[in-house]
């Protein structure tokens, strides 16, 4: 099987699922996320208030952090590595059948997401939180026909795919919306909220937005059909309540609230890798957040500020190609003694040592360092660093500092 790079599209993905026995995805029903930021949040919470309430729940998240197998989860747990070798065998068959049909060969993530469907199907999920990879109209996940569609947040990242402007990327990001499925709507700029709730008008689509619909208060949310009190995220940053309301709102939208306090104890116990995670050992606190846009950058420096008001941290760091650097760093200099810059193992990593000069040239301290193994003995001793910039770096950077 030779796996293609990404393709956006949905016609190959339609059929090889067909031919897979999990058409649509299969028979579960869906809550399908997508946002710039905080989708991945959103879809855990959804998944945990699922599970804790005796759902039998799916969950997809891209990307992964540590494990391939993270993709595709179980109640929370991800599939196993037997189940990933063995459901693997036949997207392997059916995908040697269809380099030579007029569909081309499978990309790396439609064969990803394809094993999810059948992993799901064959557990007899009940619902499935589904993360979107990239953008969301054309993206491979967009075959389901979900029970609720959720727009968590829109910001400029992936411009060179998505668009150039807010309302160009809410637009691709709104195409998840389907026609009379209800969509859950997070706190968006004007001109992104008009984009969505177009596209939501002509799908026919009700529509729940944050600040009108779903309201916080406090450590409470209100929703059209109810109250959940005592909304406490596990996950690091002001921004997880806002992430939260959305998870409860999608979860009453899709009719899966069948008890609110289970819903409301499953956002405490959500955990999710990469997103403001903590790792302390005597001496030494490790944050690892796998931003890599403004906005993101700007919450993870607010929730730093916040929980550690005194510290200055050294930052271990690298980007992808694809990212604006200059905006996404200069929101984090607020809470940073040095940048340590390094290349992320990944094909589409940006030159680490051009990063760091380009840091150096914003006025920011910038140290260059060959591989995170280098730049991990030199921070070994240092007592708050945090990892960001990318979430392939993350593992890497967990293991060289010995986590």
């Amino acid at each position: 099987m030779q796996l293609r790079g990404w393709r956006l599209g949905l016609d190959r993905m339609q059929a090889f699922c067909e031919s897979l026995g999990v058409a649509n995805g299969g028979s579960a029903k869906f809550l399908h996320v997508a946002g710039t930021n905080g989708k991945g949040s959103t879809t855990a919470m959804i998944q945990s208030a699922l599970t804790q309430q005796g759902v039998r729940a799916g969950g997809y998240f891209s990307p992964y952090v540590y494990s391939l197998r993270e993709r595709v989860q179980l109640n929370g747990e991800p599939i196993s590595e037997e189940d990933f070798a063995r459901l693997m065998a036949p997207i392997v068959e059916g995908a040697d059948e269809f380099v030579d049909s007029r569909f081309g060969g499978p990309t790396e993530f439609e064969a990803k997401t394809a094993l999810g469907f059948l992993y799901w199907a064959e557990k007899q999920c009940e619902a499935v939180a589904l993360e979107v990879g990239l953008g969301g109209r054309l993206d491979a996940t967009n075959i389901v026909d979900p029970a609720v569609s959720v727009i968590v947040s829109i910001g400029m990242d992936h411009m060179h795919l998505l668009g150039n402007t807010l309302d160009l990327i809410a637009t691709e990001k709104a195409g998840i919306i389907k026609p009379g499925r209800p969509v859950v709507v997070g706190d968006l700029k004007p001109s992104a909220m008009e984009a969505v709730l177009h596209v939501a008008a002509e799908k026919g689509a009700p529509v729940w937005r944050f600040g009108q619909e779903i309201v916080v208060e406090g450590d409470s949310v209100s929703t059209p059909g109810r109250s959940y009190h005592g909304v406490r995220p596990s996950l690091l940053g002001d921004h997880q309540m806002h992430n939260a309301a959305l998870a409860l709102a999608a979860v009453e939208a899709a009719g899966l609230d069948r008890n609110p306090g289970a819903m409301v104890e499953g956002i405490r116990n959500t955990a999710l890798p990469g997103r403001m995670e903590r790792r302390s050992r005597p001496g030494q606190t490790l944050i690892l957040d796998g931003a890599h846009n403004v906005d993101a950058a700007e919450s993870v420096a607010a929730a730093l500020q916040k929980h550690y008001p005194d510290v200055r941290w050294q930052v271990m760091t690298g980007m992808l190609n694809g990212h604006d650097p200059e905006p996404f760093y200069q929101a984090l200099a607020p809470v940073v003694e040095q940048f340590h810059v390094v290349p992320v193992a990944d094909p589409r990593s940006r030159d680490s040592a051009e990063l760091a000069a380009t840091l150096n040239g914003m006025g920011l301290n910038a140290v260059h360092h060959g591989s995170v193994k280098d730049a991990s003995q030199k921070l070994s001793d240092s007592s708050h660093v945090l990892g960001t910039g990318s979430f392939y770096l993350l593992g890497c950077v967990a293991y060289h500092l010995g986590y």
